[in-house]
């Protein structure tokens, strides 16, 4: 009894050291943020490794990389970064031959993400393309996996026109379609839903003076806003004083999810048209 729990040990030993050492051998995909892991990982599935640098809801705006970060970008075989200023600390001193810069390359597609502030994962419609170029990617390394790489982006291309489908109908009840966001964020997505924006800072780095501020009270009161957006990582002092002056609410949603993009845009649609009904 004891020699076949000894061999049935050993056999499992065996086993496991294999799947570590195989798993060692895949390809190793590392992204600035946690999105852009999600996007890789749902296309490559099995055949990759992957890891993010920053968590869900940690902001990349000033971010130091730690040492364990670079060693992470110098093992890795694709980086997957946003670029446009706001993540280029992970691609400091690695070859760029390994970077999938997402803003770079779209920004020569869409004019629209040349703009301060814009971020891409917050326009669906743009996510279905980025499905698409990170499937291409994954190819150069399985050339034999093409089908199935760029039928997993079709897949999930679908998902998203169906969800906004879905956000589009839930808005027809909306008694506004004005929102008031503190940071450009989330322009590109209330863009999307045909909601009107009203920025408080109309950049990243834009300081928010008391002026500033009575304007965009001003100009929420005239177009009827009841919500004001604000981010879980940032001030909620500001959103506040605007809601509180327009007699609305504050909407605090995670701009850096760590989750699924369909999941992710679902939260946020039925948030934001939650509130809007209200």
């Amino acid at each position: 009894m004891r020699k076949f729990f000894f061999l049935c040990l050993y056999l499992l030993i065996v086993i496991v050291s294999s799947c570590l050492s195989n798993d060692k051998n895949k390809p190793f995909i590392v992204s600035s943020i946690p999105i852009w892991k999600n996007v890789a990982e749902y296309i490559g599935g099995r055949d990759f490794r992957y890891y993010s640098i920053l968590k869900g809801g940690e902001s990349p705006h000033g971010y130091e990389p730690k040492p364990s970060d670079v060693q992470k970008t110098k093992e890795a075989d694709l980086i997957i970064v946003h670029g446009l200023g706001l993540d280029d600390w992970a691609v400091r001193n690695v070859n760029e031959k390994n970077v999938l810069n997402i803003g770079e390359l779209f920004s020569s597609k869409y004019p629209q993400v040349k703009k301060p502030g814009y971020h891409v994962w917050a326009n669906p419609v743009l996510m279905e393309d980025v499905y698409f170029e990170v499937a291409k990617r994954l190819i150069e390394f399985y050339p034999k996996r093409e089908t199935y790489y760029t039928k997993r982006a079709e897949d999930y291309a679908a998902m998203i026109d169906q969800l906004l489908g879905r956000i589009d109908n839930c808005l027809k009840e909306a008694k506004s379609k004005v929102v008031v966001i503190y940071h450009p964020v989330w322009k590109p997505l209330l863009e999307t839903f045909g909601i009107k924006v009203i920025e408080i800072a109309r950049t990243p780095e834009e300081q928010v003076t008391p002026e500033r501020l009575r304007q965009v009270i001003e100009e929420a009161k005239k177009e009827n806003a009841k919500v004001v957006i604000g981010e879980i990582f940032a001030s909620r002092k500001v959103p506040q004083t605007v809601a509180e002056a327009i007699s609305g609410k504050v909407l605090i949603l995670n701009p850096i999810p760590d989750k699924d993009y369909v999941i992710t845009l679902s939260e946020w649609g039925e948030k934001i048209c939650s509130a809007l009904k209200e």
